[in-house]
């Protein structure tokens, strides 16, 4: 029988899931399933519950949002241990782009069957400091948001605070004055709005930055957007989210397993609601060696099969 451990974020959803997963875990219980249930106590903790247990089960599952995803991915990667996710955050970018949704009952279904694709796996890093990735690694305006978003809006959730932060952080940012390496390519002098890459399509609870891309593609999609005017940016944020935004004036978008930066001035270095560094005047990405064995919807089993027999 296949034993799961589940790593639960008590805070995801605004704090909801404390009610939320005791009815989960009834449905759990309904359907005879080994497993064992961990909350998270702390920022970090899914890393360290992960590393420690792992060995002793077949899967670990993340239930919560992206930035919990991120973190039990963080433990799981180099290891043979499947990776399960219960999607019960608030943007849930990563679950969605693999065919999750909000029905608990549909994703512990998917768990079950526990077919697997491997998920392309990135590697940021600045100043010494570096974290896998598996969705999109961002800098420049997004990033910012991002940080916005830990202290800002708090009265919105979802969609609807990232949109408004973002629109309040584009008035105020400047361009900032990079170099971007892409794979051999050296772009110099830019004047960087945002940069955006890894496996993943969405961001920002529902902001379509890589247009599709799949997470079996075995490179990123980079976008990176450069010297435009303010009116500009903010038209490009309104063509953002169903992903219109490509071919518009300062729009860059292409493939590559690494990409460098260097920034004239610091800017925050975000990956799936995380926060790598508040302050980096350089970060590379790099297609990390192995992928993670992801446990995903039989549509996308399909997904990755047609495009492999391309």
């Amino acid at each position: 029988m296949t034993t799961y451990l589940f790593v639960i974020n008590p805070n995801a959803r605004n704090g909801g899931i404390g009610k939320t997963w005791p009815i989960v875990e009834e449905e759990i219980l309904k359907r005879g399933l080994d497993h064992k249930s961990i909350y998270t106590q702390h920022q970090g903790h899914a890393i360290e519950i992960v590393k420690e247990m792992e060995k002793d089960f077949d899967c670990v599952v993340a239930v919560g949002g992206d930035g919990t995803i991120n973190e039990v991915a963080n433990g799981l990667y180099g290891t043979d241990t499947k990776f399960g996710i219960i999607p019960l955050g608030n943007g849930n970018d990563f679950s969605i782009s693999l065919d999750f949704d909000d029905d608990f009952n549909r994703s512990l279904d998917i768990l079950e069957v526990g077919k697997t694709i491997g998920v392309t796996v990135g590697i940021a890093e600045t100043n010494g400091d570096k974290r896998y990735f598996i969705n999109v690694a961002d800098t420049g305006v997004g990033a910012t948001v991002s940080v916005a978003s830990f202290t800002e809006a708090k009265w919105l959730k979802g969609f609807l605070k990232y949109y408004y932060l973002a629109f309040k952080k584009l008035l105020q940012y400047r361009l900032v004055k990079s170099t971007i390496t892409i794979d051999d390519q050296v772009l110099e002098d830019v004047g960087l709005v945002m940069l955006a890459v890894g496996p993943g399509s969405r961001f920002g609870g529902g902001f379509n930055v890589l247009p599709d891309n799949y997470h079996f593609m075995d490179d990123f999609a980079v976008l990176y957007v450069r010297d435009i005017r303010k009116m500009s940016q903010i038209n490009l944020l309104n063509a953002l989210k169903p992903g219109k935004h490509l071919g518009r004036e300062g729009v860059y978008y292409l493939r590559a397993k690494k990409v460098t930066l260097e920034m004239a001035k610091p800017l925050p270095i975000e990956l799936e609601g995380e926060i790598l560094s508040y302050g980096a005047t350089n970060v590379s990405f790099e297609v990390a060696p192995q992928k993670l064995q992801t446990i995903v919807s039989d549509e996308i089993i399909e997904m990755e099969k047609q495009w492999r027999s391309k």
